[in-house]
């Protein structure tokens, strides 16, 4: 099951994707936050792959949207290195440089 969710992150609209169990049951969910510049990522998904494409990404770790925006960035990729976005930093402030 695909769930898409309109949120709201540091005053801007960042578009939740959820894929419910996509490996199957017991496998965690893939979650996805769409910014205006780029996107946060869990950790089901691939850093390097982002980096190839040159894509603004942040890997955070969680199960749900709100996770993804209270837990510490793990990694990032060089484009979004130059937006600002750093390891240790919350989603939330991931988000917030991704919609600078």
């Amino acid at each position: 099951m695909i769930q898409i969710e309109m949120l709201k992150a540091a005053g801007k609209t960042v578009q939740g994707i959820r894929i419910q169990e996509p490996g199957g049951e017991g496998h965690p969910n893939m979650l996805l936050l769409l910014c205006e510049k780029g996107y946060i990522m869990c950790g089901y998904l691939n850093k390097e792959a982002a980096d190839k494409f040159d894509d603004a990404a942040a890997v955070v770790s969680g199960s749900c949207f709100e996770e993804l925006l209270a837990n510490p960035v793990k990694a990032v990729t060089d484009k979004a290195a130059e937006l600002g976005v750093e390891v240790g930093m919350t989603g939330l402030q991931a988000a917030e440089k991704l919609n600078g």
